[in-house]
């Protein structure tokens, strides 16, 4: 499920040129970052001017090209102190050949760090992403500006299973279909409001593979986070939670198991985050039900491999042994 990367040279010239032109001379050396889930270039970039990260995508593949856009407008609104890269620039170009496309680059500062160890999993890489989860939480956002209130997006997916119940609900555990209704009416819309809702910043797409572990303070290691186009407002939970699929899905312990070894903050309520484990569940299944959108194939094998996590997850928090 892993991205392979074109390089620099697969680059369009007028697009490498733009480039270099913004960095202010000529690439010495580069390095593509294969991984992620999405299409497009992730290179990080040497020049005699130093180094930086960019992402370039086509309008081609519209979504991957508006996630561009939006990265560079949150990270570039980021608070001073949260754990990310500083923002640089973006730029758009025409294609050369192409009239209704251009080309979408941003540029951030290189993070200079190691991926977590997931395989197996590190506990201790575990538990400095889940430090790095709170540590963006404690950074709150005004309630007017680029990052959408989370608590504003009511996702249908529950309420959708409900209704249509799909023929591709046979190739999950039973339990799902026969708590289909029960799902939905947790994950109503004006539960989920009332559960997501807060002043936190929230990435909104932290895991293992949004993230760098990097020499902190007095050498210690510690987390910093990358890609940041679905930053938000919300709750001060839902980082934390909301990598726990992921984790157990790719060989980690169970959601409840590192909920125990790092609990929630004070404040906390149980039933908000059941809400969001039945709104990921619903999510994560009907997505994966779907066509793959265009130029991420791999994208609904990931999403059922956290479906099957959220599962039990969900079945666990509802006490519901039958």
């Amino acid at each position: 499920m892993t991205r392979v990367r074109p390089t620099w040279p697969d680059l369009p010239a007028h697009v490498r040129d733009a480039i270099v032109a913004k960095v202010g001379g000529p690439v010495t050396a580069w390095t593509s970052h294969d991984g992620g889930y999405s299409p497009g270039w992730a290179l990080t970039l040497e020049s005699a001017t130093g180094s930086v990260f960019v992402k370039v995508a086509s309008t081609e593949y519209e979504i991957a090209a508006r996630l561009h856009r939006q990265e560079a407008a949150r990270a570039a609104a980021l608070p001073d102190g949260v754990p990310a890269p500083g923002f640089r620039w973006i730029m758009e170009l025409p294609d050369a050949e192409a009239a209704d496309r251009a080309w979408v680059v941003i540029a951030s500062d290189v993070v200079h760090g190691r991926a977590p160890r997931t395989d197996p999993w590190d506990l201790d890489d575990l538990d400095r992403l889940l430090d790095l989860a709170g540590r963006i939480a404690q950074h709150e956002v005004p309630d007017v500006g680029v990052f959408p209130a989370f608590s504003d997006h009511a996702f249908p997916e529950a309420a959708l299973l409900a209704d249509e119940r799909p023929a591709g609900l046979a190739t999950y555990d039973p339990w799902l279909a026969a708590n289909l209704d029960r799902m939905a009416e947790i994950a109503a819309p004006e539960r989920q409001a009332e559960a997501f809702g807060g002043p936190h910043l929230v990435h909104a797409d932290l895991r293992a593979d949004n993230a760098l572990i990097v020499q902190g303070p007095d050498r210690v290691e510690e987390a910093v986070a990358v890609d940041w186009p679905h930053a938000v407002r919300g709750a001060q939970f839902l980082d934390q939670t909301g990598m726990l699929p992921v984790v157990h899905a790719t060989g980690g312990p169970a959601p409840e198991q590192v909920l125990e070894r790092t609990p929630l903050g004070a404040g906390v309520e149980p039933e908000a985050v059941t809400v969001w484990v039945a709104v990921q569940t619903a999510y994560f299944v009907r997505t994966s039900l779907e066509d793959p959108p265009p130029g991420i194939p791999h994208v609904r094998a990931f999403q059922r491999i956290q479906a099957e996590a959220c599962i039990p997850w969900l079945r666990d928090r509802l006490h519901d042994a039958g």
